[in-house]
């Protein structure tokens, strides 16, 4: 079990208590002084908000138009401007609908799912600049506005959220990687990079920088529970975003930002799979950014101890301890004990009850007289058959369906001659 520091301020040590806000850490190794580590934003940087539906028939027509003759779309429903293009398979999207003026990015049209089917159709990316202006009520709002807009029916169906924490005062130790626990299983390390883009790192753990450069680290994999820690005051250049990022930094932290000194960010890249294990742990469903949002102070603080600086073996590290108690994310800490859970994997048991009617038909099919109803009969009589129909039922498909299917296949057998 890893301990924590006593926190105290020059105030209560007079008296000899405890300040949970205090910037004075003792513990097994001695004191540590963070007074002059400034905390100048906590940050919900980036949402990737997934919808499950039906994409509009008139509507995909109308973008593929659009396209081929290269013009824009304007209506009331997307204000303003939005910048349309199509997208390759490496997506997943046909299409990207773009307004930068308002940080929004939309990508819609599975590739992977037919257009006439339910799927995972839509997703929608904000940007810090949408997030920080608006409220997690509007933001909601906002995302099944245009949900509605680009599906005939939708579903929230996953929430990726990354949390940022920036900081000045402070940068990680030479022995960073050796003090770090954490549950990915290899390290790598990139020395001499003149730039990364740290959004398509997907390294279980890397270091980046020149050598004589202070370093930066991503840790995990971005379909899992990732952490960046990189200097916020270097990327935002590269993605110009300075004043945005001196104002906000400025306003967070009421005047005490100085900026010519660097800022550090720490992130915790929460993917929408790891959110839906939190939310099965917890008996929630975490599939939309308004249901993610009032967990978010509990969330990170499990993010920052299962991928922990420690200071030894036993405690802690006091700069993590104190990015883990103040930062807060719209909601103050609930003391949740947050467990994943992952939902039963029903593949195995999916496998079997296609086995049992594929070999059901192939039996059938060999006597023509047998017809798909014969099937249906044979399969009603195995006691496991509302098992099987409730199984099919999570993959959409309904009792009159696999009539249909039986009916199909068992036409397909005997037009190939592949009865059993």
């Amino acid at each position: 079990m890893i301990s924590y520091s006593d926190r105290m301020s020059l105030d209560s040590l007079e008296n000899g208590s405890n300040d949970e806000n205090g910037r004075l850490f003792f513990n097994n190794a001695g004191l540590t002084d963070l007074t002059n580590v400034n905390i100048v934003g906590n940050f919900v940087d980036t949402v990737r908000q997934l919808y499950y539906g039906t994409p509009e028939p008139e509507l995909l027509i109308h973008l593929e138009t659009l396209c081929k003759a290269r013009e824009n779309i304007t209506n009331s429903i997307l204000s303003g401007v939005w910048h349309l293009s199509h997208m390759g398979k490496a997506s997943r999207y046909r299409f990207k609908v773009q307004n930068n003026d308002i940080g929004i990015v939309i990508l819609y049209g599975s590739y992977f799912t037919r257009v006439e089917d339910d799927g995972q159709h839509l997703k929608i990316e904000l940007s810090p600049k949408y997030i920080a202006s608006n409220s997690p009520e509007e933001i909601q709002t906002y995302l099944d506005i245009i949900a509605d807009y680009f599906l005939k029916t939708y579903q929230a169906k996953g929430c990726t959220v990354h949390l940022a924490c920036d900081v000045q005062g402070w940068e990680p130790p030479k022995d960073f990687i050796e003090n770090f626990t954490t549950y990915s299983r290899t390290i790598k390390s990139y020395d001499g990079l003149a730039s990364l883009d740290l959004s398509d790192l997907n390294m279980s753990a890397a270091t980046y920088g020149g050598k004589s450069a202070i370093k930066n680290y991503t840790i995990g994999r971005a379909s899992a529970l990732q952490f960046c820690i990189y200097d916020k005051t270097v990327e935002m250049k590269m993605s110009d975003k300075v004043d945005f990022y001196h104002q906000e930094w400025g306003t967070f932290s009421m005047g005490t930002y100085v900026p010519l000194e660097p800022v550090k960010r720490i992130e915790a890249r929460i993917h929408h799979k790891i959110m839906r294990e939190i939310g099965t742990g917890m008996e929630k469903d975490l599939e939309s950014f308004l249901a993610v949002s009032e967990h978010l102070t509990d969330i990170w603080r499990y993010a920052l101890i299962r991928n922990r600086l420690d200071l030894n073996k036993t405690t802690i590290d006091p700069f993590w301890q104190l990015i883990l108690e103040d930062a807060e994310f719209y909601c103050p800490a609930d003391g949740l004990h947050i467990q994943r859970k992952k939902k039963n994997d029903v593949t195995a048991v999916g496998r079997n009850f296609t086995a049992i009617i594929g070999n059901l038909i192939s039996v059938m099919a060999r006597n023509r007289d047998h017809t798909h109803l014969d099937v249906i009969r044979q399969l009603k009589q195995l006691s496991c058959y509302d098992d099987m129909l409730s199984y099919y039922r999570t993959r959409n498909i309904t009792p009159a369906d696999l009539v249909d299917l039986v009916r199909q296949t068992l036409a397909l057998r005997r037009l190939t001659g592949k009865a059993g």
